[in-house]
């Protein structure tokens, strides 16, 4: 039987990673899978930084005349010939094009008619937004491997960008097995499962199409037909089941899975919560059968699905971080344990009520704590790893 280590690296040795290219627009959150280059500079070209007039610096100095010949409005640019010792009324955004190399701001000028004088010195590019000074053509805006967020995409726009190549995400699809469990919030004779809602709150977080096929009885007829419909599934689906996987009489997954030509990677690993949890892999899709106690389920979820979720996506991998246990923590030395903590002041409490099935301690803690020492005693004060829930 693999420990958890040795499971989670199956999990992602069977990762296949599909590169697309997406409309720029599209891409939040994807990994780039080619470096995004500028197509040109930015500023493209010289531009006033502010409303005014258009200059050459040489013919300014505090007090003397400029003529003004002309006027140009932002997106509308037109040539004008230079004439010595005058200025083109300008507006922010618009062309500085040479032999002009500067300009003075409204509230540096006195007008009398159509002349004007500078009230400060000018010297060349004053007040001009030069061409490349932000990126020059083939400059790198987003590197291979970078995860696309928001100011990715305005800066590739910006640069002339409308397509990027990345990794195709997956798609993750959920049923729950089980006759004891309901949606129905006011049936008192169910178990309530809100097992999507928990994995679709991740969607975005981890870049992953989701579709919830709903509850499915405890029994061959409805699981077959489970089956045939995941038969039609695309390449990179991943498919999650919960319940089903244990050894009762009506556990009936790992019998469909090989009868659908699956293969079984692993059923049932060293790990608390979750032991009984299997992964299967069929052409390139992948199967987690997940247990069917909550806690269970969303351990697997986090520490066997999202690390596959990630490497298809050639995501690196949430790190650990370590702090210092506040209590002696007796623990089964054959097992790694993934226990609901509480992080405060730089140490670690394991909170009471670690069994799968309650979510008050889900709900009061705020880390996931491994622990995958191979002793029977953890002592107060060694360092445990522990990931925040927000990473």
């Amino acid at each position: 039987m693999f420990n958890y280590h040795q499971a989670v690296q199956k999990v992602i040795s069977t990762a296949k990673q599909k590169i697309i290219t997406l409309p720029i627009t599209l891409s939040l959150n994807y990994t780039l899978a080619s470096s995004i280059l500028a197509k040109k500079d930015n500023p493209s070209f010289h531009n006033s930084l502010l409303d005014g007039y258009a200059v050459k610096s040489k013919d300014v100095r505090p007090g003397k005349l400029l003529k003004i010949i002309g006027s140009i409005s932002a997106g509308n640019p037109k040539k004008i010939s230079y004439q010595k010792n005058s200025c083109i009324q300008i507006a922010t955004g618009c062309p500085i094009t040479l032999p002009y190399d500067s300009m003075i701001p409204y509230e540096q000028i006195i007008q009398t008619g159509n002349y004007i004088q500078s009230k400060i010195h000018i010297k060349k590019f004053d007040h001009v937004r030069k061409q490349g000074t932000d990126y020059k053509k083939n400059d790198i805006i987003a590197p291979k491997g970078k995860v696309i967020q928001a100011q990715d995409i305005l800066a590739a726009k910006t640069l002339g960008i409308s397509s990027v190549k990345v990794y195709q995400k997956p798609k993750v699809i959920l049923f729950c097995s089980g006759d004891e469990i309901s949606e129905n919030t006011k049936d008192p004779k169910k178990i309530i499962t809100g097992m999507s809602e928990y994995i679709q709150s991740f969607q975005h977080i981890y870049n992953f199409e989701f579709e919830y096929l709903g509850i499915v009885k405890d029994n061959k007829k409805d699981l077959q037909r489970i089956y045939r419909q995941l038969s039609l599934s695309n390449t990179n689906t991943i498919i999650l089941s919960t319940g089903g996987v244990s050894a009762g009489h009506k556990d009936f997954i790992p019998s469909m899975l090989k009868q659908h030509k699956y293969k079984i990677l692993f059923h049932k690993i060293l790990m608390q919560p979750g032991r009984p949890t299997l992964f299967a892999t069929k052409k390139n899709n992948y199967y987690f059968g997940l247990p069917g106690n909550p806690i269970s389920g969303i351990v697997g979820f986090h520490f066997l699905v999202l690390p596959l979720i990630q490497t298809i996506q050639n995501k690196k991998r949430s790190y650990w971080n370590t702090a210092k246990l506040n209590h002696n923590l007796p623990k089964n030395k054959k097992l790694t344990q993934f226990a609901r903590g509480l992080v405060t002041n730089g140490a670690i409490t394991i909170l009471p009520g670690q069994e799968s099935y309650k979510l008050s301690t889900l709900v009061k803690a705020n880390a996931w704590v491994m622990l995958d020492q191979t002793k029977s005693l953890i002592k107060r004060g060694e360092q445990v790893k522990y990931l925040p829930y927000e990473n």
